[in-house]
């Protein structure tokens, strides 16, 4: 048996409602259907300008119908918290903004019943950071790497200024990567230097010499004796701004102090009679073991440097992919560790085999072969460890055909939160499915062993057009977004001005972010004294020279649009009565506004206000009036301004009613009973309750005004099964189930 809410149409009573407002309410009560999608169009008023980097609170105004329901969300997962989620007429949505990780300004949307309003977030500031600032490394040559951290979408150049440093990767980069390198061998007796700049920070690159012949050691006289203590340095990897030795000799007797290891720096005496001290310092070890000397006197003193420590790290890339059923060589994988750091790759199926090096070190690529699936009912998946970490490979039954719906996928620049492609194959069959781009991730369904879907979710699109690639069993599907588009507008575009001139407008310019505009003036008493160009929403101050002559004209080009400024003359003075004035929130016409003027002056009426509309009287010569009609308000009380013969006149629009019911619905017991609904409004406006249910009788309370309260009783149940009925109280439904 079918169980329902019974419902009654709500049009006629939102037309006894309105007639309230109008003042001609009566105590009749009538039913109605609910509000049309035309009545109940929403509009968003979103921030004019972009959330912090570091994120923030901000809202988002709703302005709806009182009656009309609505439901919220966001198509941005940094965008959270919205409050309330859903409601009815107009409000106030509070939100979250998460801090922005990324060096690039980002963009989301909160939807409203299909409206979108968007939500612009700053770029964190740019800081980057070095493994290291110097290397040391031998005659003999070798490779280097310098890892830059930084936030992601933050970019990077670097560059070489020795012919003798090769960039072998990382030139440019964007977010954190690595710059790698190869050193030449050195021939020359001397150390040589060179630098890398890597964003804009300078690391020094020194290259020993090759089998450098160390300085004489000059003969003591025959009454000198040095010794040195200590003779035999051992230091850390992190090297030492100031280690010391101490040099013992009779008083007469004169030594120096020398090294050929070009990174073993004397910072202090070099040269000395009798006792002394000869300090040096070392710069951080980032390679091998190490060994210098330094010769004081006839002694030598040798200093031994430990090794870097590695901390090592693996991406692994991908960790899911899948071969064709006839088997053969699979997808590269790659792996990105540090220099120096070790790695192993194994098979866990006897059909994958490792068909590259099985161990190595640093940066690599591993490749492997799958044999042919001579299976013709199920596919299989095995995996591989690689660096530690588990990489699945599917591959299908030797009669796995796969289908996909579709192919080719347009997205709008706005982003999509929930596109499907449909994967048709047999059971048994499994596939698995992964996107080549960032700004597409899988919502759901990136494997399968039958058939079944991926669902995929895509980003907004700030820019130009792009196209992106899927990966599901094997086979491609293209994703193509089209560019965010360009679009203008400004307002006011007719501004009027007095004869004296002097500042008019602004004029506020809504343009689509990141898109450039200009201002010009086409008049020569006419100039920009603020906003001759931007990007993005902006304002443009326009002033005016006095006018000496008759009533004039000019025009400027603003975001490729038209704005007109009408100057008085210079003998003209205007009168405009009323200069305030007040309309109930039904809207609609109100008293027409008189302007008295000499003959011959021209004026011109402009409204600052979109629910305020010019009908009559835009622009004038000599008296006149101008007439208006005001939309009705369904929100809370508000203000606009009519610039009429340059004066301002003042509209004040009061709020409508509304109504909330308290509980929304009750269950009774089958033997009946009674219940009580508060009702909340504004005082004044009045409401009615009457029941849609001949066993829902309304004891007490069936009409009032302002708050009050609506008293009911509800039949025993004798029925045999629960019933639902319903009442409706000041326009809103409250719901009675009965039990059995």
């Amino acid at each position: 048996m079918y169980k329902g809410v019974i419902t009654r149409p709500l049009t006629s009573l939102f037309l006894s409602v309105l007639s309230c407002v109008l003042g001609a309410c009566g105590s009749t009560v009538a039913t109605s259907t609910g509000p049309s999608p035309a009545k109940c169009a929403v509009t968003l008023a979103v921030p004019a300008s972009a959330v912090s980097s570091n994120g923030d609170s901000t809202t988002v105004g709703v302005t709806t119908q009182p009656e009309c329901a609505w439901s919220a969300s966001s198509d941005a997962a940094w965008i959270t918290g919205l409050t309330p989620a859903s409601g009815q007429g107009s409000a106030q949505l509070q939100m979250q903004i998460a801090p922005n990780p990324a060096g690039t300004a980002r963009q989301g949307d909160i939807i409203v019943n299909g409206q979108r309003g968007r939500i612009r977030q700053d770029a964190v500031a740019c800081v980057f950071e070095l493994s290291a600032t110097e290397q040391t490394v031998p005659a003999a040559g070798g490779t280097g790497r310098l890892t830059v951290t930084t936030a992601a979408g933050c970019a990077w150049s670097a560059q070489v200024d020795a012919a003798w440093v090769t960039l072998t990767g990382g030139s440019t980069g964007t977010g954190t990567g690595n710059v790698t390198f190869t050193i030449a061998s050195h021939s020359g007796t001397t150390a040589r230097a060179a630098s890398i700049v890597v964003a804009g920070q300078t690391v020094k690159i020194t290259q020993q010499a090759n089998g450098a012949t160390p300085p004489p050691v000059l003969p003591l006289p025959a009454n000198c004796s040095v010794t040195v203590t200590p003779k035999d340095v051992s230091l850390l990897a992190a090297g030492t701004s100031g280690s010391s030795i101490s040099v013992t000799a009779p008083a007469s007797c004169e030594w120096s102090a020398s090294t050929d290891t070009p990174w073993i720096s004397l910072t202090g005496r070099t040269s000395g009679t009798g006792n002394g001290t000869v300090t040096f310092s070392v710069p951080s070890n980032i390679g091998a073991t190490r060994s210098g000397d330094l010769t004081i006197g006839d002694q030598t003193v040798s200093v031994h440097q430990a090794a870097a420590t590695v901390s090592c790290s693996y991406t692994v890339t991908p960790l899911t992919t899948s071969v064709t059923k006839t088997g053969g060589a699979g997808p590269q994988i790659t792996i990105d560790t540090q220099t120096g750091c070790a790695w192993t790759v194994a098979s866990n199926a006897t059909w994958l085999s490792i068909i590259s090096a099985s161990s190595g070190s640093g940066d690599a690529s591993v490749s492997f072969s799958a044999s042919e699936n001579t299976d013709t009912t199920a596919g299989r998946s095995g995996t591989l460890t690689v660096a530690g970490q588990t990489v699945t490979v599917s591959q299908p039954s030797a009669s796995c055909p796969y289908t996909l719906r579709p192919t080719t996928i347009s997205i709008p620049a706005a982003g999509s939160t929930g596109t499907s492609v449909s994967v048709t194959t047999a059971g048994g069959c499994p596939w698995s499915g992964s996107s080549d781009a960032s700004w597409i991730s899988i919502v759901s369904g990136g494997s399968g062993s039958a058939s079944g879907s991926m669902t995929i979710a895509v980003s907004a699109n700030s820019g130009a057009a792009r196209s992106a690639t899927l990966t599901i069993a094997g086979q491609t599907v293209t994703v193509n977004q089209a560019a965010a588009p360009c679009s203008y507008s400004v307002a006011p575009t007719i501004l009027p001005v007095g004869a004296g001139g002097g500042a008019t407008g602004p004029v506020t310019v809504t343009a689509t972010a990141g898109c450039t505009w200009m201002a010009t003036t086409n008049v020569s008493w006419l100039s920009i004294t603020g906003g001759a160009s931007g990007t993005g929403n902006g304002g443009v101050s326009i002033n005016a020279a006095a006018n000496t002559g008759a009533a004039r004209t000019g025009t400027l080009t603003i975001a490729n649009q038209t704005v007109t400024v009408n100057q008085a003359a210079t003998t003209c003075s205007y009168s405009v009565t009323p200069t305030t004035l007040s309309i109930a929130a039904a809207g609609g016409t109100g008293t027409p506004i008189s302007v008295s003027v000499g003959s011959g002056c021209t004026w011109a009426a402009t409204s600052s206000a979109a629910w305020i509309t010019i009908l009559t009287g835009a622009t004038g010569a000599g008296n006149g009036s101008v007439t208006y009609s005001v939309q009705a308000n369904t929100g809370s009380a508000r203000t606009g301004t009519l610039t009429v013969a340059g004066q301002g006149v003042t509209i004040s629009q009061g709020a409508p009613c509304t109504y909330n019911i308290s509980p929304m619905n009750t269950s009774i017991d089958k033997a009946g009973g009674t219940g009580t609904v508060s009702v909340t409004t504004q005082a004044g406006c009045t409401w009615t309750a009457v029941s849609a249910a001949t066993w829902i009788t309304i004891s007490s309370g069936s009409s009032g005004t302002g708050n009050g309260t609506v008293n009911f009783t509800v039949a025993a149940n004798a029925t045999g099964s629960d019933r639902t009925g319903t009442l409706t109280i000041a326009g809103r439904t409250f719901t009675v189930t009965e039990k059995h």
